[in-house]
């Protein structure tokens, strides 16, 4: 059986903000890009960092001309990553998954607004 835990309030995730909960005696964070919120097991799976605590990022993109030469680099605006403080693992916000090893994932929780509330699906 499921349970829904309140999080936060949505101002609360405002401005790029995070808010930390237990979980089932984790550390889970929570946060929200553009009207829609995301939340982690606060572990890189790396080293154990505090990935909640990284910065976002979109996927850098390589330009390729017709003949497949680099032309320049980009970030996404389409797949964003959250990049852990410690030594640089990147995971995609939408899965969870690393962008270097896509085996690799972050424990998921589903993130639910409900009203003004936010709430985390354990």
């Amino acid at each position: 059986m499921s349970a829904e835990i309140r999080v936060a309030h949505v101002s609360d995730l405002t401005d790029g903000r995070r808010v930390m909960a237990s979980i089932d005696g984790r550390d889970v964070f929570v946060l929200e890009r553009e009207g829609r919120f995301y939340a982690f097991e606060n572990v890189c799976r790396h080293m154990g960092g505090p990935v909640g605590e990284g910065i976002l990022l979109g996927k850098v993109e390589a330009v390729l001309d017709d003949e497949q030469r680099l032309l320049h680099e980009r970030f996404s605006t389409s797949e964003i990553h959250l990049v852990c403080p410690w030594h640089g693992w990147e995971y995609d916000i939408e899965t969870g998954e690393c962008a270097a090893n896509r085996r690799i994932r972050l424990r998921r929780y589903e993130a639910v607004r409900r009203g003004e509330d936010v709430y985390v699906i354990a």
